[in-house]
């Protein structure tokens, strides 16, 4: 098999019968026909890997352990995933990093689980109650009313990030700013939710579907949900389904235990 170009190349026509990315092709060309069928270019050309990282795993301990796996230096992934979250990661290896603002922007899909009559300083369930909060005693959620908040939510919004998240202040990751009790002011950013629907809702807790933008946090979502119901309302669950059009299908599943262990303890094993 070939692999994706490391450099630019000067652009010229392909030899007759060579397949994209192919040594006899430029990374413009390799990139075209990533753009046009992903998952074709990716089924002939190594360099992606659609992971399924385990809840209680960091994005980075996937990456480090792929690189052992794969025996690569050149590693990385597009779009983080929490220790809580669980699903798809796309790993890239080699020249194929060089797609990473591409597969970046690729939207995304996810089921989240959520609890209402809570809230906490994470939005999730490892955190805290935000100081001052107690649960106040709200109507009862329909799912009519469900629905009809969720509505609100739908196509372009802005979104302030959580501070337990990736993003930096000064080189530091916001969620280490946050452990130490430290808060930072964080500007609004726009993101869009494609779809938005909600499953097995019995009153209280239910799950998300979502498909939405490159940079968006599922968590705060939630958190507003639940202040414009006037419940609050906590992230309970988070799996990522697909990333574009790529999906869990025939992805390696990392896991910590059971099985032949790889690298560090964890198992590398295709689902299906």
């Amino acid at each position: 098999m070939t692999d994706f170009p490391e450099r630019p190349e000067p652009a010229g026509p392909a030899a007759p019968g060579a397949a994209p990315g192919g040594s006899e092709n430029s990374f413009p060309e390799v990139r075209r026909a990533f753009l046009a069928d992903p998952l074709s270019l990716v089924a002939r050309i190594p360099g992606i890997w659609p992971v399924w990282k385990p809840v209680g795993m960091s994005s980075h301990d996937a990456v480090r352990i792929m690189r052992k796996r794969l025996g690569l230096k050149r590693v990385g992934h597009a779009g983080t995933l929490d220790p809580l979250a669980e699903g798809l990661l796309l790993i890239m290896a080699g020249g194929a990093t060089r797609l990473f603002g591409d597969i970046q922007a690729f939207p995304k899909t996810y089921l989240a689980g959520f609890r209402l009559g809570e809230r906490t300083v994470s939005g999730d369930l490892d955190g805290d109650p935000p100081p001052g909060w107690t649960p106040t005693a709200a109507p009862p959620v329909t799912r009519k009313s469900l629905d009809a908040a969720l509505e609100r939510f739908r196509g372009e919004i802005e979104q302030i990030p959580p501070m337990h998240s990736a993003l930096k202040r000064n080189g530091v990751p916001l969620y280490k700013l946050a452990r130490r009790g430290v808060a930072v002011d964080r500007k609004p950013r726009k993101a869009t939710v494609y779809a938005a629907s909600a499953e097995d809702f019995d009153g209280v807790s239910g799950r998300l579907s979502l498909s939405v933008s490159s940079g968006f946090y599922v968590r705060t979502l939630i958190d507003d949900l639940g202040t414009l119901l006037g419940a609050g309302a906590v992230m309970t669950s988070l799996l990522r389904t697909a990333i574009g059009p790529f999906s869990l299908d025939g992805a390696v599943r990392l896991e910590g235990n059971g099985g032949k262990a790889g690298p560090d303890g964890a198992v590398l094993r295709r689902r299906g």
